[in-house]
């Protein structure tokens, strides 16, 4: 009994001081994403960049808030500061794909402060707040086909999506989404009459032409032979393409590519 005792004190010590209760824990970590562009004080608006990328990066971050008025402070000594600001300015809204689905325009102006340059933006945006939190993140192309079945089936006029990496293949990115588009309006479908049989575009055409030629009177006729003209080239049908693609920033390594999705009849 007087060993059972000590065995059961021994264990409650082990306990007590931690040991054997290893198994038990467990380490927690926070992760904080750093921007190399950070907020001055307690301004939200104001931020702060050493050097070129890092006032391209506190554009984005004002960009991506939504932010309509901004202020960053370019610590370090630039032969042209103002000429750097536009640099950067033209770059995150030409070159960056959230700059060119967003903006419109950016206007800025900046002045020399003691140790530092500070610049004030203002950006123009042709997008809301409201269709900047629409964008559906991707992680890259792979994903188009799931996304645009899932907005036609949800009815929805369009579906813009951002991928996660940058640098993806235009064409691949057409092609995805033409095989979806055929999914839903197959090719050959696009010229069928509301019987749903197929129309043959260039027969109907000179059998109109034919029936004209016949009704009208011998003196409308048109002596220059505009009708045989007409006859022999046909009018082209119209294109039935219900989807308009837009790419940002550029067809051939988009960021953001936005479908514009509407009914076939249209």
């Amino acid at each position: 009994m007087k060993r059972a005792r000590t065995i059961c004190l021994l264990l409650l010590c082990l306990t007590l001081t931690g040991c054997g209760g290893g198994l038990l824990e467990r380490s927690y970590s926070s992760v904080t994403p750093h921007s190399a562009a950070y907020r001055v004080g307690e301004d939200e608006d104001t931020l702060r960049a050493e050097n070129y990328q890092e006032l391209v990066n506190a554009l984005l971050i004002l960009l991506g808030e939504h932010s309509e008025d901004g202020t960053v402070r370019l610590y370090g000594e630039y032969p042209n500061p103002m000429a750097l600001a536009g640099d950067a300015c033209v770059e995150v809204q030409q070159e960056t794909a959230l700059g060119a689905y967003l903006l419109d325009y950016i206007t800025y102006n900046g002045a020399a402060e003691s140790g530092y340059f500070e610049l004030t933006v203002h950006f123009s945006y042709r997008r809301t707040a409201e269709e900047q939190a629409s964008l559906v993140n991707a992680t890259g192309p792979e994903a188009l086909p799931d996304l645009l079945r899932a907005a036609v089936d949800e009815g929805r006029d369009a579906v813009a999506i951002r991928f996660g990496y940058f640098g993806a293949d235009g064409a691949n990115v057409l092609e995805l989404i033409s095989a979806v588009h055929d999914e839903f309006y197959p090719p050959e479908e696009t010229a069928a009459t509301p019987d749903g049989e197929a129309a043959e575009p260039a027969q109907a055409i000179e059998a109109s032409v034919e029936d004209g030629a016949e009704s009208a009177p011998p003196e409308a006729a048109d002596p220059s032979g505009a009708v045989e003209a007409m006859a022999a080239e046909p009018t082209p049908l119209p294109d039935l393409s219900p989807w308009q693609v837009l790419l940002y920033p550029d067809s051939e390594q988009p960021g953001i590519v936005e479908v514009l999705l509407h009914a076939a009849d249209e």
